[in-house]
């Protein structure tokens, strides 16, 4: 699939990887993320994302009786976490900023490794010459390592400034890169909406209901996971519906997955931005009961 893209589409996709996570590893200091990531809240979302949401997965494909092509895309994506707009809809849903920073930050990182291996132990019919997992995950890691180090560089750096020139230019900047990555998005989403459309003949509507079933029941995880703290709470429903299309992409890309397995990433990236675009503004207005 990914081989068949303009050049252009491949420099947009690029850019918006890479704007998006430098933008996400500038927000907030190393220290800071270093300090969520051990947190218990945390191992929880790890539990979630890598564990109970590829189980359901496994669980809705004999519920809608979907196809075993349909089924190797449609848990590719469910054993892929981190979305990249999961920080952007966190915001909006008026979450937990800091922890929604560590926690695509640390999704972004082990999906590199996690989530080939969850393909091969849940299908263990895809041999490793179909998707080669070390080559995959070099790949990976070119794509999603430099914009995070660089972030946290630049951060480094701005730091060491005075502090009213750091105080000008850190928020600034941030808020920019944060935009570009959004305009990115849309670019993205323009220039690709003729070559992916949502084929519902073809993926079948019990597909799309499998697919708009495991991102509600993600949100019911992330909810019932995060905590007592309602800000958490949100950013965990929304970072754990948020699946990684970017890196089932490149999976589809090593053409180990035949086109009805593509149809399946399709119908997620076609459902999971509006889906969690009107849940994050329903959440903006839910509030704890003791603000």
């Amino acid at each position: 699939m990914l081989n068949t893209l303009p050049i252009s589409i491949k420099i947009v996709i690029w850019l918006f990887l890479f704007t998006f996570l430098f933008s996400v590893a500038l927000e907030k200091p190393k220290v800071e993320i270093i300090a969520m990531m051990k947190s218990g809240l945390m191992g929880r979302s790890l539990f979630a994302n890598f564990i109970l949401l590829p189980i359901v997965g496994l669980i809705l494909i004999r519920l809608f009786h979907l196809s075993p092509e349909i089924s190797i895309g449609f848990l590719a994506v469910a054993a892929a976490p981190g979305g990249l707009l999961a920080l952007h809809f966190a915001r909006v849903a008026k979450g937990n900023l800091m922890y929604a920073v560590g926690l695509v930050f640390l999704l972004s990182l082990l999906s590199i490794i996690a989530t080939p291996i969850l393909i091969h132990l849940i299908f263990p019919s895809i041999s490793p010459a179909s998707v080669p997992i070390f080559p995959l995950m070099g790949r990976l890691l070119l794509l999603i390592a430099p914009p995070l180090l660089a972030g946290q560089v630049t951060r480094h750096w701005l730091e060491m400034l005075a502090q009213p020139l750091h105080r000008r230019i850190a928020p600034k900047l941030q808020k920019l890169t944060s935009f570009l990555a959004i305009a990115l998005f849309i670019t993205l989403t323009i220039l690709t909406s003729t070559l992916k459309a949502l084929d519902t003949q073809t993926l079948g509507w019990n597909g799309v209901a499998a697919i708009a079933t495991l991102i509600v029941a993600a949100w019911i995880i992330g909810w019932w996971l995060g905590g007592a703290d309602l800000a958490d709470r949100k950013v965990l429903a929304i970072s754990t519906s948020m699946r990684n299309i970017a890196i089932c992409l490149a999976i589809a890309s090593s053409s180990a997955l035949d086109q009805k397995a593509n149809l399946a990433i399709i119908g997620f990236s076609e459902l999971l931005a509006p889906m969690n675009l009107v849940f994050a503004i329903a959440m903006s207005r839910v509030k704890s009961p003791l603000a």
